[in-house]
Protein backbone atom coordinates (compact mmCIF):
# COMPACT_ATOMS: atom_id res chain seq x y z
CA UNK A 1 0.00 0.00 0.00
CA UNK A 2 1.12 3.70 -0.81
CA UNK A 3 2.89 4.89 1.76
CA UNK A 4 0.87 8.17 1.83
CA UNK A 5 -2.23 6.62 2.53
CA UNK A 6 -0.75 3.91 5.24
CA UNK A 7 -0.62 6.11 8.04
CA UNK A 8 -3.84 8.05 7.62
CA UNK A 9 -5.33 4.59 7.58
CA UNK A 10 -3.68 3.85 10.57
CA UNK A 11 -5.00 6.82 12.46
CA UNK A 12 -8.31 6.51 10.69
CA UNK A 13 -8.75 2.74 12.38
CA UNK A 14 -7.39 3.82 15.70
CA UNK A 15 -10.30 6.33 15.76
CA UNK A 16 -12.93 3.93 15.26
CA UNK A 17 -11.19 1.29 17.34
CA UNK A 18 -11.55 4.12 20.01
CA UNK A 19 -15.08 4.45 19.24
CA UNK A 20 -15.86 0.81 20.08
CA UNK A 21 -16.45 0.07 16.41
CA UNK A 22 -16.80 -3.48 15.90
CA UNK A 23 -13.43 -5.51 14.05
CA UNK A 24 -15.45 -6.62 11.06
CA UNK A 25 -16.61 -3.23 10.43
CA UNK A 26 -13.06 -1.81 10.70
CA UNK A 27 -11.90 -4.56 8.79
CA UNK A 28 -14.48 -3.57 5.87
CA UNK A 29 -13.49 -0.20 5.73
CA UNK A 30 -9.86 -0.67 5.63
CA UNK A 31 -9.99 -2.86 2.91
CA UNK A 32 -12.06 -0.72 1.11
CA UNK A 33 -9.71 1.91 1.52
CA UNK A 34 -6.82 -0.01 0.66
CA UNK A 35 -8.37 -1.42 -2.78
CA UNK A 36 -8.69 2.79 -3.21
CA UNK A 37 -5.18 3.39 -2.46
CA UNK A 38 -4.06 0.91 -5.20
CA UNK A 39 -6.78 1.93 -7.90
CA UNK A 40 -4.95 5.35 -7.51
CA UNK A 41 -1.40 5.08 -7.09
CA UNK A 42 -0.87 8.36 -7.86
CA UNK A 43 -2.99 10.16 -5.72
CA UNK A 44 -3.08 10.67 -1.93
CA UNK A 45 -5.86 10.67 0.56
CA UNK A 46 -5.36 14.67 0.47
CA UNK A 47 -4.76 15.23 -3.61
CA UNK A 48 -7.91 12.48 -4.78
CA UNK A 49 -10.37 14.52 -5.87
CA UNK A 50 -14.41 13.36 -6.03
CA UNK A 51 -13.85 12.79 -9.79
CA UNK A 52 -11.58 9.60 -8.74
CA UNK A 53 -13.98 9.12 -5.75
CA UNK A 54 -17.17 8.92 -8.48
CA UNK A 55 -15.66 7.01 -10.85
CA UNK A 56 -14.28 4.22 -8.59
CA UNK A 57 -17.86 3.66 -7.24
CA UNK A 58 -19.26 3.73 -10.20
CA UNK A 59 -17.40 0.40 -11.18
CA UNK A 60 -19.78 -1.71 -13.48
CA UNK A 61 -18.63 -4.97 -11.57
CA UNK A 62 -19.72 -3.88 -8.19
CA UNK A 63 -23.52 -4.38 -7.16
CA UNK A 64 -25.28 -1.94 -5.44
CA UNK A 65 -24.66 -3.02 -2.23
CA UNK A 66 -21.01 -2.81 -2.55
CA UNK A 67 -20.94 0.35 -4.32
CA UNK A 68 -23.05 1.55 -0.70
CA UNK A 69 -20.39 0.45 1.41
CA UNK A 70 -17.38 1.68 -0.54
CA UNK A 71 -19.06 5.19 -0.51
CA UNK A 72 -20.11 4.79 3.48
CA UNK A 73 -16.45 3.73 3.53
CA UNK A 74 -14.96 6.87 1.69
CA UNK A 75 -17.27 9.23 3.45
CA UNK A 76 -15.99 8.08 7.07
CA UNK A 77 -12.51 8.29 6.28
CA UNK A 78 -12.99 11.98 4.21
CA UNK A 79 -14.83 12.83 7.26
CA UNK A 80 -12.26 12.05 9.69
CA UNK A 81 -9.79 13.79 7.59
CA UNK A 82 -11.49 16.87 7.48
CA UNK A 83 -12.56 17.72 10.81
CA UNK A 84 -8.89 16.96 12.18
CA UNK A 85 -7.81 19.12 9.54
CA UNK A 86 -5.68 17.19 7.72
CA UNK A 87 -7.66 17.80 4.56
CA UNK A 88 -9.65 21.31 4.28
CA UNK A 89 -12.50 20.13 2.43
CA UNK A 90 -14.21 16.50 2.01
CA UNK A 91 -14.45 15.44 -1.99
CA UNK A 92 -17.42 12.42 -1.05
CA UNK A 93 -19.87 15.88 -0.32
CA UNK A 94 -19.67 15.95 -3.67
CA UNK A 95 -21.54 12.13 -4.38
CA UNK A 96 -24.76 11.15 -4.25
CA UNK A 97 -26.23 8.57 -1.80
CA UNK A 98 -26.27 4.95 -3.87
CA UNK A 99 -29.42 3.39 -4.52
CA UNK A 100 -29.73 -0.40 -3.41
CA UNK A 101 -33.20 -2.75 -4.23
CA UNK A 102 -34.89 -3.67 -1.12
CA UNK A 103 -33.94 -6.73 0.30
CA UNK A 104 -36.14 -9.56 -0.28
CA UNK A 105 -36.48 -12.14 2.84
CA UNK A 106 -34.60 -15.08 2.40
CA UNK A 107 -36.08 -17.83 5.42
CA UNK A 108 -34.21 -21.08 4.74
CA UNK A 109 -36.66 -23.76 3.79
CA UNK A 110 -37.64 -26.15 7.08
CA UNK A 111 -36.53 -29.31 5.68
CA UNK A 112 -33.01 -27.88 4.49
CA UNK A 113 -33.21 -27.38 8.47
CA UNK A 114 -33.92 -30.18 9.63
CA UNK A 115 -31.61 -31.78 7.09
CA UNK A 116 -28.63 -29.85 8.62
CA UNK A 117 -29.78 -31.27 12.35
CA UNK A 118 -29.42 -34.28 11.18
CA UNK A 119 -26.28 -34.28 9.09
CA UNK A 120 -24.48 -32.63 12.74
CA UNK A 121 -21.98 -35.23 13.72
CA UNK A 122 -21.32 -33.56 16.96
CA UNK A 123 -23.57 -31.52 19.64
CA UNK A 124 -21.57 -28.20 19.08
CA UNK A 125 -22.62 -28.06 15.57
CA UNK A 126 -26.24 -28.87 16.10
CA UNK A 127 -25.70 -25.75 18.90
CA UNK A 128 -24.34 -23.48 16.25
CA UNK A 129 -27.45 -24.34 14.22
CA UNK A 130 -30.21 -24.15 16.83
CA UNK A 131 -29.03 -20.59 18.16
CA UNK A 132 -29.30 -19.13 14.39
CA UNK A 133 -32.59 -21.00 14.01
CA UNK A 134 -34.08 -20.08 17.60
CA UNK A 135 -32.48 -17.07 19.03
CA UNK A 136 -32.03 -15.04 15.74
CA UNK A 137 -27.86 -14.57 15.93
CA UNK A 138 -25.69 -13.50 13.61
CA UNK A 139 -22.42 -15.81 13.23
CA UNK A 140 -20.48 -13.56 14.89
CA UNK A 141 -22.53 -13.30 17.65
CA UNK A 142 -22.64 -17.16 17.74
CA UNK A 143 -18.73 -17.07 18.40
CA UNK A 144 -18.27 -15.24 20.90
CA UNK A 145 -21.25 -16.50 23.17
CA UNK A 146 -19.90 -17.26 26.94
CA UNK A 147 -21.33 -18.60 29.82
CA UNK A 148 -21.83 -15.53 31.12
CA UNK A 149 -24.20 -14.25 28.43
CA UNK A 150 -26.63 -17.02 29.82
CA UNK A 151 -28.41 -16.47 33.30
CA UNK A 152 -31.81 -17.56 34.73
CA UNK A 153 -33.37 -18.52 31.30
CA UNK A 154 -32.32 -15.97 29.13
CA UNK A 155 -29.56 -14.55 27.19
CA UNK A 156 -27.67 -11.36 26.74
CA UNK A 157 -26.59 -10.76 23.34
CA UNK A 158 -23.73 -7.80 22.23
CA UNK A 159 -24.47 -7.00 18.50
CA UNK A 160 -23.78 -5.05 16.34
CA UNK A 161 -22.99 -1.34 17.36
CA UNK A 162 -22.68 -2.92 21.00
CA UNK A 163 -25.81 -2.54 20.90
CA UNK A 164 -27.26 -5.01 23.84
CA UNK A 165 -30.66 -7.17 23.53
CA UNK A 166 -32.27 -9.86 25.74
CA UNK A 167 -33.64 -13.30 24.85
CA UNK A 168 -35.60 -15.93 26.70
CA UNK A 169 -34.13 -18.99 25.65
CA UNK A 170 -36.22 -21.39 23.85
CA UNK A 171 -36.45 -24.83 25.65
CA UNK A 172 -34.48 -26.31 22.74
CA UNK A 173 -31.45 -24.63 23.75
CA UNK A 174 -31.47 -24.38 27.02
CA UNK A 175 -29.81 -28.11 26.89
CA UNK A 176 -26.94 -27.05 25.25
CA UNK A 177 -26.71 -23.94 27.56
CA UNK A 178 -26.39 -25.80 30.56
CA UNK A 179 -23.81 -28.14 29.35
CA UNK A 180 -20.89 -25.88 30.04
CA UNK A 181 -20.47 -23.57 33.16
CA UNK A 182 -17.64 -21.34 32.72
CA UNK A 183 -15.93 -19.92 29.23
CA UNK A 184 -17.01 -19.40 25.55
CA UNK A 185 -19.22 -21.96 24.06
CA UNK A 186 -17.43 -22.20 21.20
CA UNK A 187 -13.40 -21.92 22.27
CA UNK A 188 -10.93 -20.93 20.02
CA UNK A 189 -8.55 -23.58 19.03
CA UNK A 190 -5.47 -21.63 21.21
CA UNK A 191 -7.22 -18.97 23.19
CA UNK A 192 -10.54 -16.84 22.86
CA UNK A 193 -13.60 -17.91 20.99
CA UNK A 194 -13.79 -19.25 17.33
CA UNK A 195 -13.70 -17.29 14.57
CA UNK A 196 -16.68 -15.76 13.20
CA UNK A 197 -16.27 -17.48 9.51
CA UNK A 198 -15.51 -21.14 11.49
CA UNK A 199 -18.99 -21.04 12.25
CA UNK A 200 -20.26 -19.74 9.05
CA UNK A 201 -18.62 -22.33 7.10
CA UNK A 202 -19.35 -24.83 9.61
CA UNK A 203 -22.80 -24.24 9.17
CA UNK A 204 -23.10 -23.86 5.98
CA UNK A 205 -21.16 -26.98 5.31
CA UNK A 206 -24.19 -28.86 7.49
CA UNK A 207 -26.88 -27.46 5.58
CA UNK A 208 -25.61 -27.70 2.25
CA UNK A 209 -26.79 -26.29 -0.89
CA UNK A 210 -25.97 -22.80 -1.26
CA UNK A 211 -27.64 -21.79 2.30
CA UNK A 212 -25.86 -19.74 5.06
CA UNK A 213 -26.12 -18.55 8.98
CA UNK A 214 -28.37 -15.15 7.61
CA UNK A 215 -30.85 -17.28 5.79
CA UNK A 216 -31.34 -19.08 9.64
CA UNK A 217 -31.75 -15.78 11.05
CA UNK A 218 -34.55 -15.09 8.78
CA UNK A 219 -36.03 -18.25 8.99
CA UNK A 220 -36.27 -17.36 12.64
CA UNK A 221 -37.50 -13.81 11.78
CA UNK A 222 -40.48 -15.15 9.55
CA UNK A 223 -41.17 -18.30 11.55
CA UNK A 224 -41.40 -15.58 15.12
CA UNK A 225 -43.39 -13.41 13.19
CA UNK A 226 -46.22 -15.78 11.95
CA UNK A 227 -46.34 -17.28 15.60
CA UNK A 228 -46.93 -13.78 17.41
CA UNK A 229 -47.46 -10.95 14.88
CA UNK A 230 -45.74 -8.78 16.87
CA UNK A 231 -43.04 -7.07 14.65
CA UNK A 232 -41.84 -4.39 17.32
CA UNK A 233 -41.03 -8.17 19.65
CA UNK A 234 -39.27 -9.36 16.45
CA UNK A 235 -37.42 -6.26 15.86
CA UNK A 236 -35.94 -6.57 19.61
CA UNK A 237 -35.28 -10.21 19.30
CA UNK A 238 -33.13 -9.49 16.20
CA UNK A 239 -31.45 -6.47 17.60
CA UNK A 240 -32.66 -4.01 14.76
CA UNK A 241 -32.50 -0.11 14.87
CA UNK A 242 -34.56 0.47 12.46
CA UNK A 243 -38.29 -1.98 12.28
CA UNK A 244 -38.46 -1.35 8.07
CA UNK A 245 -35.25 -3.58 8.58
CA UNK A 246 -37.09 -6.56 10.82
CA UNK A 247 -39.70 -6.15 7.84
CA UNK A 248 -36.91 -7.14 5.20
CA UNK A 249 -36.33 -10.17 7.22
CA UNK A 250 -39.46 -11.80 7.06
CA UNK A 251 -40.75 -13.88 4.14
CA UNK A 252 -44.31 -14.24 3.04
CA UNK A 253 -45.57 -17.42 1.47
CA UNK A 254 -47.94 -17.90 -1.32
CA UNK A 255 -50.54 -19.34 0.75
CA UNK A 256 -50.59 -15.84 2.46
CA UNK A 257 -50.92 -14.02 -0.35
CA UNK A 258 -54.05 -16.20 -1.57
CA UNK A 259 -55.59 -15.72 1.77
CA UNK A 260 -55.14 -12.17 1.25
CA UNK A 261 -56.70 -11.95 -1.85
CA UNK A 262 -59.81 -14.16 -1.15
CA UNK A 263 -60.29 -11.57 1.97
CA UNK A 264 -61.39 -9.21 -0.47
CA UNK A 265 -65.18 -8.27 -0.47
CA UNK A 266 -66.61 -10.03 -3.69
CA UNK A 267 -68.99 -7.97 -5.70
CA UNK A 268 -71.94 -10.06 -7.25
CA UNK A 269 -71.35 -9.61 -11.64
CA UNK A 270 -74.60 -6.82 -11.33
CA UNK A 271 -72.86 -4.90 -8.78
CA UNK A 272 -70.37 -4.41 -11.23
CA UNK A 273 -69.75 -1.03 -13.25
CA UNK A 274 -70.48 -1.59 -16.73
CA UNK A 275 -67.61 -1.07 -20.09
CA UNK A 276 -70.13 0.33 -21.95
Amino acid sequence: MDSEWAPHISYFTNWLLAAGRQPSTITTRTRWLQLLARTYPAHTPLSITHTELSEWIANPRWKPASKKSALATARRFFHYLEITGTRPDNPTKLLLSVKVPRGKARPIPDQVLTGGLARAAAAEEIFMILLAAYAGLRRFEIAKLHTNDYVNGWLTIRGKGQVMRHIPAHPVLKPYLELKSAGYYFPGRFTGHRHPDNIGKNISRLLEGDFSTHQLRHWFATTTYARCKDIRAVQELLGHADVATTQSYIGVEDEQLTAAISALHRFTQENLPSNT
